[in-house]
Order: C-alpha cells, then sequence, then structure tokens
C-alpha cells in the first residue's frame, strides 16, 4: 500500500513538474484530475500485471494438466492391457490406440504420445512425436520418480509441453504445442494494453468533471468574494443548504464578513463621535485666542485666556490618551507586560485613593476584605478598569449616596462588584452604556467623553474577561466584573 502511494506521488509529482515547465498554471480541477489519472494508472498497472500473470499461470497449468491427463489413461489403459493380452497383442494395441487418439484430438493441440520401453526406446509414436527421441529423464531411469513434466524444443515457434510417465513394462511420453496457450496468453496482454490507456483518458476525464462539479461551489465563493469590497460589506457568499464543508467554509466566510462589517461600522461611529466630541472643545480654544487677539488686553487677561486654554486643552488630552488607551487595549496584552497581580491589594489601594474624593462630595466608598486571589495580566491596565467603575460612580452620585465595591471567587473566576446608591441608568440606554462616546441623554452636560465603559470592557476581554452591568433607576446601579482566577495571592 505503501508502495503503491509512494508511486502514485511520485507519478504525479513528475507530470505537475512537466506541465509547469512549459509555463501553463493549472487549475485545482485540472490538478485533481490528473491525481486521478495518475492514481487509476498506477492502480490498473498493478492490477492488469497481477491478472496477467494470474491467467498465464492458469494457462500453463491447464496446459500441464491436458497432458497429464492423457498419459495417465494411457498408462491405465496400457496396464490392464498387459495384465489381459500377450505383448504382441498390446503393442498392435498401443500403436492403433495413439493413432486414434492423435486423429481425433483438435489439430491445433499439435498432440504427440510416445510409448517407450524401460531403457527409453520408443515402442510406438504418433502425432508431433512421430520421428522423435526424447530421452527419459535420468531420475524416472532410475526409479526415483515416477512422472515428470518439461519443455522441449520441437522445431516450431513455440515449445511443447512434454508430461512422461512410468507405465507397463516402460514409459508414456505426451507433448502438447504451446502455442494455442501462448497465443491466449498474448491476447489477455493485448486487451489489457488496449482497455489500460482508454480506462485512464476516460477516468481522467470524468474525474475533471467531478471535480469540475466539486468546485463549482468554491467558485461560486471566488466570485462573491470579489465583489466584497469595503464599500460593499452588506453582500454575502450563497450557501447551497447541503450543510457540507463548503457551506460551512461560506458560513464561516459570512461570519468573518459579518465581524469585519461590525468593526467596519464601530469605526464610522467611532471616527464621527470622535470629530464631534473633538470639535467643540477645539472650537471654544480657537474661539477664545480669536477674542484675546482681537484687540491689546491687560496682562491678567491674557494670563486668564492661557489658563482657559490650558484646560481645555489638558481635557482634549485626557480624550486623545482615553482613545489611545482604548486602541491598545483592543490590540491585547503583549505578552512582555503580562504578570501575576494580587487583586486584593490593588482594590484596597482604589478604595483608599477614592476615599478623599467621596468624601468631599458627602458620598460613602466601602469594600473588602477582599479575597487573596492573583489573576494573570497588566496590573496598570486592572487598575485603569477598575479605577474608571470607581471613578464613573463617584462622578454621577450624589451626597448621602454610598459606593460599594465586593469581591467573591466563583467556579474558577473572581467577581468584582461596584454598586453605588446613584441617579442610575434608564432602561433603554442600559445596553448602549459600553459604546464609545456614549454618556446618556441626561449626561450630555457633564465633563468627559464617554470612553470610561468601553475602556473597561476592552481591558476585560484583554484580561479574558467580561463586564456587565444591571441597573434600577432611583435605586442602585452595579457594574460586575468576571476575571480567571490563576493562583492564590
Amino acid at each position: 500500500m505503501f508502495a503503491r502511494r509512494a508511486q502514485y506521488r511520485a507519478g504525479a509529482a513528475v507530470i505537475f513538474r512537466a506541465l509547469e515547465a512549459t509555463g501553463l498554471r493549472l487549475s485545482i480541477g485540472v490538478r485533481w484530475a490528473l491525481r486521478y489519472a495518475v492514481a487509476l494508472a498506477i492502480t490498473l498497472t498493478v492490477f492488469a500485471g497481477v491478472v496477467y500473470v494470474a491467467v498465464s499461470r492458469r494457462i500453463n497449468r491447464e496446459a500441464h494438466l491436458v497432458t497429464r491427463i492423457h498419459a495417465s489413461e494411457l498408462v491405465e489403459s496400457l496396464r490392464s492391457q498387459s495384465e489381459e493380452h500377450p505383448r504382441e497383442a498390446v503393442l498392435a494395441w498401443l500403436a492403433e490406440r495413439i493413432e486414434r487418439t492423435v486423429r481425433e484430438s483438435p489439430p491445433d493441440l499439435g498432440l504427440g504420445i510416445q510409448v517407450l520401453d524401460e531403457q527409453g526406446a520408443p515402442l510406438a509414436s504418433a502425432g508431433s512425436l512421430r520421428g522423435e527421441r526424447l530421452a527419459v529423464p535420468g531420475d524416472l531411469l532410475r526409479g526415483e520418480r515416477d512422472s515428470a513434466l518439461r519443455a522441449v524444443n520441437l522445431g516450431g515457434d513455440h515449445a511443447h509441453i512434454v508430461s512422461v510417465m512410468r507405465a507397463q513394462g516402460g514409459f508414456v511420453q505426451v507433448a502438447i504445442d504451446s502455442a494455442r496457450y501462448a497465443e491466449n496468453v498474448a491476447f489477455v496482454r493485448e486487451v489489457l494494453q488496449v482497455l489500460l490507456p482508454i480506462t485512464i483518458v476516460l477516468t481522467g476525464g470524468l474525474g475533471w468533471l467531478l471535480a469540475r462539479g466539486s468546485l463549482a461551489p468554491i467558485q461560486r465563493i471566488n466570485q462573491a468574494a470579489r465583489r466584497i469590497s469595503g464599500a460593499n460589506l452588506d453582500e454575502s457568499i450563497p450557501t447551497s443548504g447541503s450543510g457540507d464543508e463548503l457551506d460551512q467554509l461560506a458560513e464561516t466566510l459570512n461570519a468573518m464578513m459579518g465581524r469585519i462589517r461590525d468593526g467596519m461600522e464601530r469605526i464610522r461611529r467611532f471616527n464621527a463621535n470622535a470629530a464631534h466630541e473633538l470639535r467643540t472643545p477645539l472650537s471654544h480654544v480657537c474661539g477664545r485666542i480669536e477674542t484675546v487677539l482681537a484687540r491689546p488686553r491687560r496682562d491678567e487677561e491674557y494670563r486668564d485666556a492661557l489658563a482657559q486654554v490650558l484646560a481645555e486643552a489638558q481635557g482634549l488630552a485626557v480624550g486623545v490618551n482615553a482613545m489611545l488607551r482604548l486602541a491598545q487595549s483592543e490590540a491585547g496584552i503583549p505578552r512582555e507586560r503580562r504578570e501575576r497581580v494580587a487583586l486584593g491589594p490593588l482594590l484596597e489601594t482604589l478604595v483608599e485613593f477614592f476615599e478623599p474624593l467621596a468624601e468631599e462630595r458627602g458620598i460613602t466608598i466601602t469594600g473588602g476584605p477582599f479575597p487573596p486571589v492573583a489573576v494573570e495580566g497588566d496590573g496598570s491596565w486592572l487598575r485603569q478598569l477598575f479605577s474608571n467603575l470607581v471613578d464613573n460612580a463617584v462622578k454621577y452620585c450624589g451626597a448621602g449616596d454610598r459606593i460599594r465595591l465586593e469581591a467573591r471567587l466563583e467556579d474558577g473566576e473572581v467577581r468584582v462588584r461596584v454598586s453605588d446608591d446613584g441617579p442610575g441608568i434608564a432602561k433603554e440606554e442600559l445596553p448602549e452604556i459600553f459604546e464609545r462616546f456614549e454618556r446618556g441623554a441626561r449626561h450630555q452636560s457633564r465633563p468627559g467623553f464617554g470612553l470610561g465603559l468601553p475602556l473597561a470592557r476592552e481591558i476585560a476581554r484583554a484580561h479574558g474577561g467580561r463586564i456587565a452591568a444591571e441597573s434600577d433607576p432611583g435605586r442602585e446601579t452595579t457594574l460586575t466584573v468576571w476575571l480567571p482566577v490563576t493562583a492564590a495571592a
């Protein structure tokens, strides 16, 4: 099996190299058809060789069997005649018997019969052995065996098959011409030589048709993919509904195109929102500078104007840095920045950091105790993640509200919850809070770019986690982050 497979590969490689040397570029269908043809050629060649050898042996065995049958019958008849009649009568009967047997046999058989005495001298001959003196093998003369089979050239185009058997008072030799058997073997060889190339050619053509039909869905996929471009992402690749591998490929490509469409849509929305968010502060900066430059002013007025411009520029810098951080988080965490981060101390530090700001606004912030667990990731990004959630809660809560941080282990994950008693999020706005530049209709006047929660979501994703939000307006809003735990801290 392995040798045949190696022959097929070697033959296919030789054909492909020869065709490619001519400058032809073969399609997959043609390559498959050639592979079918080469595989079939090798298989049929081996099969034909086996059949030819088997038929040749069968025909040769038949020729040997014919000589043995004639010799055995004559030996048996000679034994019975010798027991019942004198030698002279037996010799007369024998001469008449072998003449009649040769006369009744087919002419193309070339039958020859010869009876010899114990020393190997001919007593009677007929047919192709008439006048021939074939020596009896020495082992038969010595009595070491009772029969022998050999091929003898009697002057024709083909050898004669001669069977020699020990008989009553001597030996019997029967010979037939192997010409008719050789012709049968040659006929089988010629049939195989004619049918083999015809079968290979027909199989190659059939293989090409089958390959062409099998590759038709790929051609449709290729044509549809060529029509799809950045300006035409709504088209999908058609499927046949068979559920086969090509349908699965088309569905995979359609899913990929869906993700590309979503990505392109997010990019377009991001660009439009970024331009809108940056245009207002830039307009304020330009307008303020134009106003100051409209006429000479006192030093104090210039300093006030520069302070206002600086505040606007710092706000722009915060927005640009947030967008940059968001783009970095979408690309994933670089391998060299991954480390084992103890989550408990990180959350405790955040609570301590935001307590003064919360107290200044009359907000109570509590947290802990936190479980001693660690996650694999970037410590600065994780601080950014939970800082955004707490900062968002502080920004929208008022005096008397409470903010709570909780962490708990759940099925190999750590669940961190940031809850507050603030105004909450309207039900219709809840699905959009993780979209970029979305701040809700009631909070458009507040400072910021609406990138805090989107950045938190991307950081959670980069760490193999997820984030979700729940809100009961006027009562409680909870943001929950799940992160995979790597080890105990």
